[in-house]
């Protein structure tokens, strides 16, 4: 009886051994199962705003065909580098310098361009991207200055490169808040030089008030990180900024005139808060 006794608890044991590693399985399946699914969406909202966001080379291609007078102020000044001391406030100051970087680039301010380059190397660099930025492009630019076609093909990889090794890295909230840099320094930039009274900066201003469509990606980005403290104040203000933009928008019909689709006073107050959005991403 006894024999019999021991052999029953050996057995509950065994069985008992047995369940609990199958469930430690199932259980390690599913939360893999699960990773996998929250790197995937990760990646697809990325694709998404990626594709959907202008980037820098884009919205500078468009400004230098408007005509628009090339102001050196506007950039973020290179002294600033060194106060970038965490990895957000880089991620964020990668995307500005590469649109200032495309800006001058564009506008045919060579020395300003090879300026603007080491600093958004020095950048990739801290974020630990280096392969971001090829040398021998570099030297190639630095030896063609006056190249246009290099300067946009040098940048552009700058650009997507350090996004795409950034989402590799699963590093999905610094490649998010790069592209976001990006994108409002372009918007600061294209808003600070048209006059909104001047008929020849009127495609621009339509165009810049086309990106109310860029920013339905954003939020889809951020929204689930809105209770993160860095990404709590870039959300409210984004907020803001689309109630402008919609306030900026009279109608869509594209046969009215432009003064009848376009509220200018909207626009005026739209101009003035990527101001202040790009102020506090600097500085």
């Amino acid at each position: 009886m006894r024999k019999l006794f021991i052999g029953i608890l050996l057995l509950f044991f065994f069985v008992s051994c047995s369940w609990n590693s199958s469930r430690k399985k199932d259980v390690a399946n599913k939360t893999n199962k699960l990773e996998y699914q929250l790197m995937a969406e990760n990646t697809n909202k990325m694709k998404k705003i990626f594709f959907v966001l202008p980037s820098p080379i884009e919205t500078s291609l468009l400004m230098n065909k408007t005509g628009v007078v090339f102001q050196e102020e506007l950039l973020n000044s290179t002294d600033k580098l060194a106060g970038y001391s965490t990895s957000t406030s880089r991620a964020i100051a990668l995307g500005v310098y590469c649109a200032d970087l495309s800006y001058s680039g564009l506008n045919e301010q060579y020395q300003t361009s090879i300026e603007y380059l080491n600093v958004a190397r020095n950048l990739a660099e801290s974020l630990g991207i280096l392969k971001a930025v090829n040398p021998e492009k570099i030297k190639m630019l630095e030896d063609n200055l006056t190249n246009k076609e290099l300067i946009i093909e040098v940048i552009s990889e700058i650009y997507m490169e350090s996004h795409d090794q950034l989402r590799e890295q699963e590093r999905y909230m610094l490649a998010s808040l790069m592209l976001i840099g990006g994108w409002i320094e372009s918007l600061y930039l294209a808003t600070q030089s048209v006059q909104p009274n001047e008929v020849r900066h009127q495609i621009l201003i339509e165009r810049i008030l086309d990106q109310h469509l860029s920013l339905e990606s954003v939020k889809a980005v951020l929204s689930e990180n809105q209770s993160n403290p860095i990404i709590e104040p870039i959300y409210k203000d984004l907020l803001a900024l689309e109630r402008l933009f919609k306030k900026s928008i009279k109608s869509k019909n594209e046969e009215l005139d432009f003064y009848d689709k376009i509220n200018l006073v909207g626009f005026e107050q739209l101009i003035l808060k990527v101001n202040d959005i790009r102020d506090y991403l600097v500085d």
